[in-house]
């Protein structure tokens, strides 16, 4: 149902200046709404510029000259003076409040004419739809026919200054990766624009970035779910090309992670990788730390596995028994298990692994403060292990240094290239980078340019 809201101007119904019919009119004959609220100045004591009246011969005028099934419904506003914003903005609140309640079982597209009453009373239009009051609404302006005498009706486009800050806020959290508040950005764009091809936009990203949220966290099926959905109802979609070629890259390596959870593999590893570098970049030092003990863990372990048959969680379940029988003596009998320490001291003294060997020696370059330490890498190892043990992410209660954090990053990307000969190329093409999340967000910033 088409619902039109509207001031009462003094060229309403009729204009003495121009002898043409004013905007109210002008606009019902364009549009057809089968219901009007219509919120003249009332009469009254103290009033400069009432225009109950005018309401009254624009109602008569409608169901006369229009359609006299239209219903039309008068709410006078007692306002002394109609260029107050402290006094219209409240009113009009209240009276648009108590039309959405009355209508809330109904399904109504409402309509806002900006071209009748005061400059103050029609911009109150635009700063409650900025606000978000209306759900399904569109802004109309009617020309004077003083400078236009046809086509005097058109769509009042508006990018709001909230709409903006959202949009920016988008972008500004990108930057360190917080797709929590990205999506909730989205939500909020969604819920308080006006027109269609950006709430539909905004909606696609906030599910979108609810997926890239869940991939965060490591909840890998679950993002697997959600982005999949996304890319199949956008796959086919021509002006979404770009932005599903994208979804399918993310979609596919999430499909390889959900798969192979339950081990250690070159996809899960890369993976928290990249997820100690948005850590690390949201500031967020402790879980640097932490996934890069995981990630350091986790690559020992499957190196043992893939090159020894050796099952570090569990010994039972390695199938070189031989390869067991060397170790003997790193591990407790009944416990099954090595811990890094050991699986550390195994490669080293019973295997002889080249690469682990080879690995300690290598020299880079550690964070100092404002400068720089070149350090063995079996060192800094070393060193952030203390700082791990000393500090709340294991049995102390320091806090993690942002430089710890950097150090971390740097040893670990290291470590994971030489174990992993395909790390290098995983990493340069992860699919989940601030290029792509920046190509996703194009999508909503180009609906703001049509």
């Amino acid at each position: 149902m088409k619902v039109l809201l509207s001031f009462v101007g003094e060229q309403d119904p009729y204009s003495d200046k121009t002898g043409e019919e004013g905007a109210i009119i002008t606009l019902c004959r364009h549009l057809r709404p089968e219901v009007i609220y219509l919120f003249p100045t009332a009469k009254g004591f103290g009033i400069k510029s009432e225009t109950q009246s005018r309401a009254l011969d624009t109602e008569i005028w409608i169901k006369s000259e229009i359609d006299k099934k239209t219903q039309v419904f008068i709410n006078p506003m007692h306002l002394s003076d109609p260029t107050d914003y402290p006094a219209i903005l409240p009113a009009t609140r209240r009276l648009v409040d108590k039309i959405m309640r009355d209508l809330s079982d109904v399904d109504c597209d409402f309509h806002l004419n900006c071209s009748s009453g005061t400059p103050q009373l029609k911009s109150a239009w635009l700063i409650l739809a900025n606000a978000g009051l209306f759900k399904n609404c569109q802004l109309w302006q009617v020309a004077n026919p003083q400078f236009k005498k046809e086509d005097r009706v058109s769509i009042l486009e508006v990018t709001f200054l909230e709409e903006e800050n959202l949009l920016s806020r988008i972008k500004r959290y990108s930057e360190e990766f917080l797709f929590q508040r990205m999506a909730e950005e989205c939500y909020r764009l969604k819920d308080i624009s006006l027109y269609s091809f950006r709430k539909d936009k905004a909606g696609l990203l906030y599910r979108i970035f609810q997926a890239y949220q869940s991939w965060d966290l490591i909840c890998y099926d679950d993002a697997y779910k959600r982005l999949n959905s996304v890319y199949n109802e956008i796959r086919t979609s021509a002006d979404l090309a770009e932005l599903a070629k994208i979804l399918e890259a993310q979609v596919q390596i999430l499909a390889k992670l959900k798969d192979n959870s339950a081990l250690e593999n070159k996809y899960n590893l890369v993976d928290l990788y990249m997820n100690a570098r948005r850590r690390l970049k949201r500031s967020d030092y402790t879980d640097t730390l932490s996934r890069f003990w995981r990630i350091y863990e986790g690559i020992l372990y499957s190196h043992l596995r893939n090159a020894y048959k050796i099952e570090s969680s569990n010994l039972v379940e390695s199938t070189n028994k031989d390869r067991i029988r060397e170790i003997v003596g790193y591990f407790h009998p009944g416990i099954n298990k090595i811990s890094i320490k050991k699986a550390e001291a195994i490669l080293s003294n019973v295997f002889k692994d080249k690469i682990y060997c080879g690995l300690g020696d290598r020299y880079l370059s550690a964070k100092r403060n404002l400068s720089s330490q070149s350090i063995k890498l079996s060192d800094l190892l070393e060193e952030l292990r203390n700082k791990r043990n000393k500090s709340i992410v294991a049995h102390g209660m320091k806090p993690v240094a942002e430089d710890d954090a950097i150090n971390c990053v740097k040893a670990i990307e290291v470590v994971i290239k030489e174990f992993i000969p395909s790390a290098a190329m995983l990493i340069e093409k992860y699919p989940l980078g601030l290029v792509e999340i920046k190509k996703v967000i194009d999508v909503l910033d180009k609906a703001f340019t049509l």
